[in-house]
């Protein structure tokens, strides 16, 4: 479980600050809000002993609140990906539903909870790479001015 964490932590920390380096403003607020929910739902979960044993709401606020920031940007990108991080933040929400399922265990409603996480960060990473290297083509093309086509 520590190593899960340790490969989550650096594809997560090594997206942000990919974001940072390459990104627009939609990559670099859809990698601020994953890092931002990541950290509060450390801070928002449950004692251990009864971690996941019934829905945790502070983590569904979490979770919802993350996806209203990935819909935002979602509604203003002229881009595909935002469409993708937000569906799976949206089966995320669902995941806490799973609960209800009957002789469901708390390590499958924990399971789902984070498994789109992952997907999520290299669907971003591969955002900020394909866009990074679009506009470095573009630049190349024009001589090293932005490029516009109505020049």
């Amino acid at each position: 479980m520590v190593s899960r964490q340790i490969i989550y932590g650096a594809l997560m920390w090594g997206v942000f600050f990919y974001s940072l380096r390459r990104g627009t403003w939609e990559e670099r607020l859809a990698a601020g809000g994953l890092l931002a929910a990541s950290y509060l739902t450390v801070l928002v979960l449950s004692p251990y002993v009864v971690r996941y044993h019934e829905v945790e709401i502070p983590v569904v606020l979490v979770d919802t609140i993350l996806m209203f920031v990935l819909l935002y940007i979602s509604l203003k990108s002229d881009q595909f990906w935002p469409l993708w991080l937000t569906a799976m933040q949206g089966l995320t929400i669902l995941s806490h539903f799973a609960i209800y399922v009957p002789h469901i265990i708390p390590w499958a409603y924990w399971n789902a909870a984070v498994i789109w996480a992952y997907p999520m960060l290299i669907v971003l990473g591969i955002a900020i790479y394909r866009r990074s290297h679009k506009r470095g083509v573009k630049l190349k093309r024009s001589g090293g001015r932005p490029f516009s086509p109505n020049l």
